[in-house]
């Protein structure tokens, strides 16, 4: 592929004005001024369009998308156990297959080439992700409210064990397998010892729920005497690459340890707001050396999945309770959403226009009339775009989706087996 004349924003938000960038096995293969000798395949006009790294995010849970709108203006816990919790206590694995497939065809359609994810059926999830040809981190999320119970005898282990044998490294890496612990509120510290164990033994990166709430940090040091970071760091579950979902409680203490370990933070402002969970000190943690990505959390509770709306709003967020309207600029939150994302997923080779980079990348039609004028491209992305803006999505190269077609997904299947199967649930 070709891209002729295009304008690329990099990762670290620095703009350079008509580019060549040729993409072969995958990766950028060359990007310059100068045309680049010989065929290159496909050719796409770069004329009035920008070029940015693909959108990574870092926590979600994908097959919620059949439960949008579904507990909307209720508290967390209600939410969850009058709401989410019955409905998916009636989930098949095809029903978590086709949210999957929901979910992946909106982060494609808005400029998400990867995203983090724990759930359950977790089978299905990959099956949609391969199918699809979307990157994503899946995690099978353990919980464990009996006493009696060990890891190894949750049907979570052996899902784990199969996951990590059918999908882990699946496709030269676009699949990886997760370690993925819900929360120190659902799962007790021997378990999370134990599968900090599992982590160590099958070379796994570690996703969890951290502080979403007053409520669970409270409580967590009525019942253990230490907050839920530190539960975490006792149990040796910090010892391993570790994305910690949300972060909106932390003490001053909590990020020194979250800091020591390189724990990475997803940050979930739409979802934190929309549950009145509160705002994590996004730009006190960055200051303590703690890097931070962005994440959309399900479309349960946020309720869409357009990174471009999650950027802006962490951006308009800081500024707001800072008092500081420089805080988190445009180019600080473009490299939390690709590059940092990149990073949090153990994805080294990906999150930048660069050459050797796997091309992993968006095209953005800056025509749009949220795009005009274009005084700072960079500002239009974080402050002016959505995911309506985008133009196509490449992954490993593939371009996935291109003005308003799905290359890999059948969408109007997929919209009408959803449709269906959550008619079938709510019956049920």
């Amino acid at each position: 592929m070709l891209i002729k004349n295009i304008d690329i924003i990099r990762a670290d938000g620095t703009l350079v004005n008509g580019m060549n960038v040729a993409v072969k096995d995958g990766k950028f293969a060359y990007i310059g001024k100068e045309m680049p000798e010989g065929y290159w395949g496909e050719v796409l006009d770069g004329k009035g369009r920008v070029l940015i790294p693909g959108l990574i995010n870092t926590h979600t849970h994908v097959p919620m998308t059949l439960m949008r709108g579904y507990g909307d203006d209720m508290p967390l816990d209600r939410w969850l156990f009058d709401r989410i919790f019955p409905f998916e206590d009636k989930l098949s694995a095809e029903d978590v297959y086709w949210g999957s497939m929901l979910g992946i065809a909106e982060m494609l359609a808005s400029g998400t080439t990867s995203f983090s994810d724990m759930y359950y059926f977790c089978g299905s999830i990959a099956k949609a992700v391969i199918e699809s040809g979307i990157k994503a981190n899946i995690g099978r999320g353990v919980s464990c409210f009996d006493e009696t119970k060990k890891f190894a005898d949750l049907p979570a282990y052996s899902e784990m064990l199969e996951l990590v044998k059918s999908y882990h490294k699946y496709d030269g890496g676009r699949v990886l397998i997760d370690a993925a612990p819900h929360s120190e509120y659902t799962t007790r510290p021997d378990i999370l010892a134990d599968i900090a164990e599992f982590a160590a033994a099958n070379s796994l990166r570690v996703q969890v729920h951290l502080s979403e709430t007053q409520k669970e940090h409270l409580e967590c040091v009525g019942r253990h005497g230490k907050t839920p970071a530190k539960v975490m760091e006792d149990s040796g579950l910090f010892d391993f690459p570790v994305t910690a979902a949300h972060c909106v409680w932390l003490s001053d203490i909590d990020v020194e340890i979250l800091a020591k370990h390189k724990v990475f933070v997803a940050h979930c402002p739409q979802s934190n707001l929309k549950l009145a969970s509160g705002i994590a000190r996004v730009g006190y943690m960055r200051q303590q050396g703690v890097s931070v990505t962005i994440g959309t959390d399900s479309a349960a509770s946020n309720n869409n999945l357009d990174m471009f709306e999650e950027m802006r709003t962490a951006s308009l967020l800081a500024k707001g309770v800072t008092l500081d309207p420089c805080a988190l600029p445009a180019n600080e939150i473009v490299y939390m959403a690709t590059r940092a994302g990149a990073l949090a997923q153990g994805r080294k080779d990906t999150g930048d226009i660069a050459e050797g980079y796997a091309a992993d990348f968006v095209i953005l039609n800056t025509n749009r009339i949220s795009m005009t004028p274009s005084h700072n491209p960079l500002s239009n992305i974080v402050y002016s775009a959505s995911g309506a803006d985008v133009e196509t999505t490449a992954v490993n190269g593939r371009i996935l989706y291109h003005k308003g077609e799905f290359l890999t997904i059948d969408i109007e299947r997929v919209l009408h087996e959803v449709r269906a199967h959550v008619k079938f649930l709510l019956d049920k």
